[in-house]
């Protein structure tokens, strides 16, 4: 699938339509200092966030859900940052810039707002990789050369993630998801870290396995 086919991500985008949002939900975006490397930069951004949520001021963050947006570069270069839903109380943003700052030794500009009242959260947060507008606004003037280099980078990469007890549907249906445009069966595959209980209230959660693709949508 190409990863600049909005056709596509507008596909995958209606199966998280059902998604349920966590608890004490919270809109997080961290930011890398632009760079040349792209393959660098995708690969801290995973690093340090993963690094990030194993830190003490994250001890309370039940779990979540992040996407990976690449913009296209400007003369200082490619722009790589992560927005993320997560189930937590309030985290000062300083704090949280401390921390990423620490982590990524250059980058400091974090966002973190209340998304307790916002329907649908996670829809929201696949909307920075999956808005057909923005998508093609993005793209449309970049070189094809460009282009294939991002496809080469980010091949086989997971840049849509739920981590902790984050919880959504698992589709019954196993026919594989075809991308609209190029018909390709082969997708980056949600997982998930860990299985908690909360209040005794039985989540459903993601268990696909690496060998299959995703199901199809209902």
């Amino acid at each position: 699938m190409s990863r600049v086919c909005f056709s596509a991500f507008l596909e995958m985008k209606k199966k998280y339509r059902r998604f349920k949002n966590p608890r004490n939900a919270k809109f997080l975006t961290l930011t890398l200092k632009r760079s040349w490397d792209l393959e660098d930069l995708i690969e801290r951004a995973i690093d340090c966030f993963k690094k990030l949520r194993r830190r003490k001021i994250f001890r309370n963050v039940k779990g979540g859900f992040y996407s990976i947006e690449v913009k296209p570069p400007t003369s200082e270069g490619w722009f790589v940052h992560i927005h993320a839903v997560i189930s937590s109380p309030f985290i000062p943003e300083g704090k949280i810039s401390e921390e990423w700052k620490d982590l990524t030794g250059d980058s400091y500009i974090v966002k973190i707002t209340d998304a307790r009242f916002r329907k649908n959260i996670v829809y929201y947060v696949l909307g920075y990789t999956s808005n057909k507008t923005k998508i093609k606004e993005t793209w449309e003037d970049v070189p094809e050369w460009r282009k294939e280099k991002f496809e080469k980078v980010v091949k086989n990469r997971r840049l849509i993630q739920p981590f902790g007890n984050f919880f959504g549907i698992v589709f019954e249906n196993p026919e594989p998801f075809k991308c609209p445009k190029c018909g390709c069966t082969e997708w980056i595959f949600l997982g998930v870290e860990h299985i908690e209980k909360e209040e005794r209230e039985r989540k459903t959660l993601f268990e696909w396995k690496e060998a299959d693709p995703p199901p199809a949508p209902c």
